[in-house]
């Protein structure tokens, strides 16, 4: 999953994208200031987590805090204000509208860091089941988990690359089918955020457009989990690929 790193300074910017790539499951986004975070939010994958200054140029914090918590589509994203100790009554209006943290420049990485890993296992908790509880449920092993998403990856794959060959829908192949496929398959491994993904688009006549968002959404999804599975079981690598059907087809 994605988090978007928003900062108009560069050293500032900088060493926040450093912290949150700390958390190895996280691929950091970065923007130069609120609009163009926003502009970033719009077009591509919604991030699992926004850090975000207080004051800058075109959009502030305050402003894209406000655009997020009246988006449907953003509104539960945890939103963390990084701000100078002179804008704590900033911070003040900011909790009014539903700040998750708020951190104070010049940080302590170490601190930092632990209130992050907070939001985060909660964020988490939104997105998909644990790893060892998936394990557990499924009785697997890990390498079996991560060959199970390295498969439905695959789906995802294949599934976009058809897309991209058709000017709809309509020349896409039992739409209905693999969308029914791909839910079964996140709930399965107990993606929950990408199985809601999959639910909003139930029938042919979807956008094709959204559906290639979310299928960019439910791979970025996908990925995260096996960075958790190698983290927390010490897989140096991903499972190696099992031969599965068309479906199932190894990531292009």
């Amino acid at each position: 999953m994605r988090a978007l790193v928003v900062d108009d300074d560069v050293v500032s910017r900088m060493a926040l994208a450093d912290l949150m790539r700390s958390f190895i499951e996280l691929k950091v986004v970065e923007a130069v200031d609120g609009q163009d975070a926003w502009e970033q939010m719009e077009m591509g994958p919604a991030p699992m987590i926004c850090c975000c200054d207080v004051q800058m140029p075109r959009l502030s914090g305050i402003g894209l805090l406000k655009r997020v918590r009246s988006s449907p589509r953003f509104k539960d994203i945890p939103f963390v204000l990084v701000t100078a100790a002179a804008d704590l009554e900033t911070v003040k209006q900011a909790v009014t509208l539903g700040i998750s943290h708020y951190i104070i420049k010049p940080f302590h990485a170490r601190e930092a860091r632990g209130s992050l890993q907070k939001i985060l296992n909660s964020a988490w908790e939104r997105i998909a089941e644990p790893p060892p509880a998936t394990l557990n449920r499924l009785n697997i092993a890990p390498d079996q988990l991560m060959a199970y998403l390295y498969s439905l990856r695959g789906q995802c794959a294949v599934f976009a690359r058809d897309l991209r060959r058709s000017k709809n829908l309509q020349d896409v192949q039992d739409v209905v089918g693999r969308l029914k496929g791909l839910h079964t398959g996140c709930l399965t491994l107990g993606l929950h955020y990408a199985a809601e993904l999959v639910l909003q688009l139930p029938n042919e006549n979807s956008d094709i457009e959204r559906v290639e968002q979310a299928l960019i959404e439910i791979e970025l999804a996908i990925s995260s989990q096996e960075e958790r599975v190698k983290a927390r079981h010490s897989l140096a690598g991903g499972a190696a690929p099992i031969k599965r059907s068309a479906m199932g087809g190894a990531p292009g």
